[in-house]
């Protein structure tokens, strides 16, 4: 069984350090980064001496040896969870399938719709993942350039080529709509269907993250671009709605506004080919394929009172 990381599980952190592979899954600024990495002890060191930290943190551990740690919460709502970490001890690779099936009864119990894992296409632990009720929600490929400037000089237009405004509170119908066109039933019937879930399982590029509006002339908003730019990397999503699929040269443009002379990176669902044409025409790299897999969390139901009605 798992349980929450502990205060007294630090020396056995190091231990596992030792002898544990890389990470099994990661968010999506995780796989943007270059994807999972090894174990980080310091980190999770620090996490198990913040009883607030480490809530949202579990292990499988067997006679006080650590053999397999979980990092698992919120999204962007209550109503979705993610795995965001997983690292298992090599000789224990079969702890994955318990792990991720475990972990959705504290996600359930938090009145969590759903739960999302990201995981390297093909991989043992997608199989694990499947075992444990997880399905596919979509493919991705992750899409990698060496200079961000070398990338915009490719496009051979200005990045004010389209007039964009930041994101305010009300525009939040307006993507939703955009989500609902844009995105196929199916992914949508498994993600959630209403604003509110649709709230909660957006994923951000991080705290400083920016993000951009691209309105159309009957009202609606055309595009929505994410971007986090830092002086290592620059990292980008982008949106956009069939009316503006002959400015996707412009939204990318605007993507890498203000990028620098970094790396850059951004990911593509399998369902929006033509930004991957672009971005490769431009000189993206694939560098990486995963599977976003959901599994849906049963509802606690209130218990109906019973009545009786006088006879006679």
């Amino acid at each position: 069984m798992i349980r929450h990381l502990h205060p007294t599980d630090s020396p056995g952190l190091l231990q596992f350090s030792q002898s544990s592979g890389r990470g099994e899954t990661c968010t999506l600024v995780g796989a943007l980064r270059g994807g999972p990495s090894g174990f980080p002890t310091v980190k999770y060191a620090t996490i198990a001496l913040s009883p607030r930290a480490w809530q949202s943190c579990w292990v499988e551990a067997h006679r006080g040896r650590i053999d397999g740690v979980l990092r698992a919460g919120p999204r962007s709502g209550p109503q979705a969870w993610e795995v965001g970490e997983l690292y298992l001890r090599k000789t224990k690779s079969e702890i994955a399938l318990d792990l991720l099936e475990q972990i959705a009864i504290p996600a359930g119990g938090s009145a969590a719709h759903r739960i999302f894992v990201r995981v390297q296409a093909n991989s043992a632990v997608s199989d694990d993942a499947r075992k444990a009720g997880y399905t596919t929600l979509y493919s991705e490929s992750v899409f990698h350039a060496n200079s961000a400037r070398s990338s915009m000089s490719k496009l051979g237009i200005p990045d004010h080529s389209l007039h964009f405004r930041p994101r305010v509170s009300a525009d939040e119908l307006a993507l939703f709509r955009m989500h609902n066109a844009t995105t196929p039933i199916d992914v949508r019937m498994k993600s959630g269907q209403t604003s509110q879930d649709w709230i909660a399982t957006t994923e951000n590029l991080g705290r400083r993250a920016s993000e951009w509006i691209l309105d159309l002339p009957n009202g609606e908003i055309g595009a929505s671009i994410h971007r986090n730019s830092t002086r290592s990397g620059h990292m980008f999503s982008v949106n956009w709605a069939t009316e503006a699929g002959s400015d996707l040269p412009g939204l990318v443009a605007m993507a890498l506004a203000e990028s620098k002379d970094v790396q850059v990176s951004t990911v593509v669902p399998e369902y929006r080919p033509a930004l991957s044409h672009l971005l490769v025409t431009l000189g993206f790299v694939e560098q990486a394929q995963y599977e976003v897999m959901v599994k849906p969390l049963a509802q606690m139901v209130a218990k109906s009172q019973k009545a009786f009605a006088a006879i006679g």
